[in-house]
């Protein structure tokens, strides 16, 4: 197993170490960003002819919203995902397209066990770069002098891996499905677009407007996201629920195509 799961580090640390950059970009940048954007919000609450947003208040008094709903909420979310994808893509189908993979099926391995480790080490990678996330934005709250609450933090870095497993399930099955990097990414995008992006802004206007819906519980970048002030009880346990069932049924999925698969 251990030779396994190497041999999947090797395959995908470039995308691993690209996602170390991405995240220390994203959380540096709005740390950054945060005394000049809170400067400007201020200023424009006390303009009458400003623009007075309801979220503004929490943006100025609470640095911990303001991190969750510019990382967590949104772009660190969003970057994490989009590796999330690429660290599941690879594996047996790669190796078939450079002509590698009769010597990986002449090991005394399963496919399944060759799926199971891909997928392993994909997880391991993903939790790494969320965890690392972490560390940055420690780092960079001590540095530009702000307080911030570490359990918010783990929290919710907890909830976005525990939400966003499902990404690493679709993004393997739609690279078992339709091989090739840039495809298999183009086609995953496609496939999520409606639950993450149109999911997500139609499940927005329905919280606005206080209406509840059945669909809130497939609305996977606001489970990532959770509440600001999240706590285990107020923590989406129904909708990470749904998204496991639904991680376990893409993998079942992935599985059983990958044992007809004609190598």
């Amino acid at each position: 197993m251990k030779m396994l799961l190497y041999k999947a580090w090797v395959e995908t640390r470039m995308r691993f170490f690209a996602g170390l950059i991405a995240v220390t970009i994203v959380c540096t940048f709005y740390l950054q960003q945060h005394a000049w954007l809170v400067t400007m919000w201020s200023r424009e609450l006390s303009n009458p002819m400003g623009y007075h947003f309801a979220w503004m208040p929490l943006g100025i008094q609470h640095f911990s919203w303001y991190l969750w709903h510019y990382l967590y909420d949104n772009y660190l979310q969003q970057v994490w995902s989009l590796f999330a994808l690429l660290f599941a893509f690879g594996g047996l189908v790669r190796e078939r397209s450079n002509g590698a993979v009769l010597f990986s099926l002449g090991l005394p391995v399963s496919r399944r066990r060759w799926l199971f480790s891909r997928l392993a080490m994909a997880l391991i990678e993903a939790v790494a770069v969320a965890s690392f996330a972490v560390i940055v934005v420690v780092i960079g709250s001590k540095v530009i002098h702000q307080d911030y609450s570490l359990s918010q933090l783990i929290l919710h870095t907890i909830l976005m891996i525990a939400a966003g497993l499902i990404l690493i399930a679709l993004g393997n099955l739609c690279y078992s499905l339709v091989p090739g990097n840039y495809t298999s990414l183009l086609v995953t995008l496609v496939v999520l677009g409606v639950p993450y992006l149109l999911l997500q802004d139609y499940m927005q206007n329905q919280r606005d407007s206080h209406t509840t819906t059945w669909l809130q519980y497939f609305d996977v970048g606001h489970a990532m996201a959770g509440p600001w002030q999240i706590t285990w009880s107020s923590f989406p346990w129904i909708p990470v629920a749904v998204a496991w069932g639904l991680t376990a049924l893409l993998f079942l999925l992935t599985a059983s195509h990958g044992d007809r698969i004609d190598y």
